[in-house]
């Protein structure tokens, strides 16, 4: 049996980068049998949470993230919402995708909500053509205002993001982190692709790499598929449905119950007439 998945973070302090390793098998393997996506449509799903997944690193206690990608061309819905305690849920609609899309048309919306805040904060990015593999960088870029670059493994459920820190200046010692992002994995490449490769699990494997290169371990958090529907949620939703459109737009005459389905986590729930009526 798999583990759950990690997000291992961690330092290069001499070279100025940031570095977040996201194993991921168990999380792809548990959203393969949660979700009906299957083919080109589920190699795009797979990639995407492989992409955006790691910027879970960029939470703080108490905040939570979702990312919406709206494409008009092809059209499809992508849903990610994840907290900084690791939990995610996701969805991909329609569910009989089955495409790759080399570019996309639409707008991706994300948003950010703060602990103690009524109002969540969002941001729109437009998509205009924009490869989808573009589509992360650009909300790291233009959402985040941060350096940093997703480099994703096709032999394995596994991704690395990596972000380049700010020159910074301590008691008159300036740093000087003079590489850029793509020579800085060109130096880690060849070793992080045979972890690819091997798609291990282990965390001593995986840390072991990461400081034989001078990196301090910073820590990792555990990455797990969670829902929070519930009947009572279910409820409330399909109520304001029948507030504002009448009985008769949610049961059919004489129908005792219907029954509604979560669609990120597809659990089922019944709901009776007489409920709604009392």
């Amino acid at each position: 049996m798999l583990p759950e998945s990690r997000l291992y973070s961690f330092i290069d302090q001499n070279e100025g980068f940031t570095l977040h390793f996201f194993e991921g098998q168990k999380l792809i393997n548990d959203l393969a049998i949660i979700h009906s996506v299957v083919g080109a449509g589920f190699n795009y799903y797979r990639d995407a949470i492989l992409s955006l997944q790691p910027m879970i690193s960029f939470l703080k206690p108490g905040e939570g993230l979702g990312v919406y990608i709206d494409s008009d061309e092809p059209y499809f819905r992508l849903k990610i919402e994840m907290s900084d305690q690791g939990q995610m849920r996701t969805l991909l609609i329609p569910e009989d995708f089955n495409q790759f899309p080399k570019s996309i048309d639409g707008k991706c919306r994300i948003v950010k909500l703060l602990p103690g805040e009524l109002q969540p904060h969002n941001s729109i990015i437009q998509l205009d053509k924009v490869d989808f593999h573009n589509v992360v960088n650009s909300i790291l870029t233009e959402s985040y205002q941060v350096n940093s670059e997703v480099f994703l493994s096709q032999a394995s459920d596994q991704s690395l993001m990596i972000q380049k820190l700010p020159e910074i200046n301590v008691n008159r010692v300036r740093t000087n982190y003079v590489l850029s992002i793509s020579e800085y994995w060109g130096r880690l490449e060849e070793k992080v692709s045979k972890l690819y490769e091997v798609g291990t699990t282990e965390q001593s494997d995986i840390q072991s790499l990461f400081e034989s290169e001078g990196l301090i371990f910073l820590g990792s958090k555990e990455i797990k598929f969670k829902c929070t529907c519930s009947r009572e949620r279910m409820f409330e939703g399909v109520r304001s449905i029948v507030w504002s459109s009448g009985m008769d737009s949610v049961f059919e005459p004489h129908e005792a119950h219907i029954e509604t389905k979560c669609d990120y986590c597809k659990t089922s729930y019944l709901l009776t007439r007489e409920e709604f009526e009392s």
